[in-house]
Formats: C-alpha cells, structure tokens, sequence
C-alpha cells in the first residue's frame, strides 16, 4: 500500500485532521482503491494527501478538471457522489468527491475517492451470462412457459403440490369453479403429467369435488 503525506507544507486544520480520516477509507477499501486530498488554495499543486496507485499521481499534483469545473460553476458546491469515471486505458472508476469547508463556508479542499471496479465489471458479466435463463430470451412472452420443479420428499408431496398449482392458476375457489374452470385445471395437470401417479385420478377428483369419471370424461375432451 503507497501513501504519500506532504507534512510540510502548511494547511488548514481541517485539511489536517481529514488525513487520518482518508488514510483509514484506503486502508478499509484496499489496493483496488485511491484516496486524495486537495489544498485548494493553490489549485494547480493542490494534492497534500495520496494513498493509493490507480492514476499515478503525485504529492503535489494539481486538481481535477471536475473540481475546477464545479468550482467555477457553483458559489456553494455540493459533493459529487458515486460517479462513474472511465480513464484512458479503458478502467472503469467509481468515485466520490466531496468539498471541504470552513467555518464560513469557505471551500478550503476536497476529499477524493476513487475504487477501480473494472474486475466487478467483468465478475458481474460472466455472473450475468452465466445466470442467464431460456426465460430471459427475446421471444413473446406469451410464447415463453417458465419451467419450475417441485422437490418432495414423497410422490404424494409432489402431486399434492401439482394440484395446488393447477388450482392457484386458475384464480377462483373450487366451490365456485364452472367446468371450464376443472377442465383448465385437468388441462394443466395433464400437461404437467400428474395423472402418470398412481391414484392421481381420484386426488384430483377429490380436490374438484367431481366424480373419478368426470376426471376420465375431462380428459377426454381435453
């Protein structure tokens, strides 16, 4: 870790005690992050404070065009949080900069945080394509049918679990199912191949306060 102090020259008192604040941010983010303070009483050698090696910089180097600019454009700047910048070899930062002030408002300095994210990049795209899913095609949504999976601990558990499904899509309470309402949930546990368990007629029968040979007659018109 490379931090670089300018102890001789003369600062503010805030700009001093900032230091100990911006040597533990470094140290708390690490080696992928850069930390800077700016005296901004002399703009054009203005870095007191550097740790970190992101842009290779040095004590005394002068402030950013970003600062310059919100400097020139706002008599009261507010800090500048969790921008993206992009440096000219093609690394992606994520960064802060917030303005230091005195007593009277002042500006005197800022606070500069930079955390190269380029590798979370390039994580979260391999995650990103590794995660992707059939479901997350460019087809017609109302061509596309999610596929999910019941784990049971039983045949039972799962065709219990079968019909429980077959009735929520429905979206209406047995009690008040029409026939095309149990034809739509013999439909979808066909589909599903629930009636390939053992006794699955008489579960649904029974789930559809119907007759076994309603199921039979169901599945037939299905």
């Amino acid at each position: 870790m490379r931090i670089l102090v300018d102890n001789e020259r003369e600062i503010h008192p805030y700009l001093e005690n900032i230091k100990s604040i911006a040597k533990g941010i470094y140290v708390f983010l690490g080696e992928d992050s850069e930390v800077v303070i700016h005296d901004l009483s002399d703009p054009t050698s203005s870095i007191i404070f550097l740790a970190g090696e992101l842009t290779d910089r040095k004590l005394g180097g002068p402030v950013t065009d970003l600062v310059l600019k919100t400097l020139s454009d706002e008599s009261e700047p507010e800090d500048i949080l969790n921008y993206r910048n992009q440096t000219e070899d093609g690394r992606t930062f994520k960064s802060s900069t917030l303005f230091i002030k005195d007593d009277i408002g002042e500006v005197i300095g800022c606070l500069c945080i930079n955390y190269n994210v380029t590798k979370l990049f390039l994580v979260e795209n391999i995650i990103g394509n590794f995660c992707k899913m059939k479901e997350d095609s460019n087809e017609n949504p109302d061509q596309q049918q999610m596929q999910y999976e019941i784990f049971a601990n039983d045949i039972d558990d799962v065709l219990s679990k079968m019909i429980e499904a077959a009735i929520n899509q429905v979206e209406k309470p047995v009690p008040f199912m029409e026939k095309q309402d149990k034809l739509k949930v013999i439909e979808f546990l066909e589909q599903k191949g629930a009636f390939a368990i053992k006794r699955s007629v008489d579960r649904v029968a029974n789930e559809l306060s119907v007759s076994r040979y309603t199921v039979y007659n169901y599945l037939k018109e299905i």
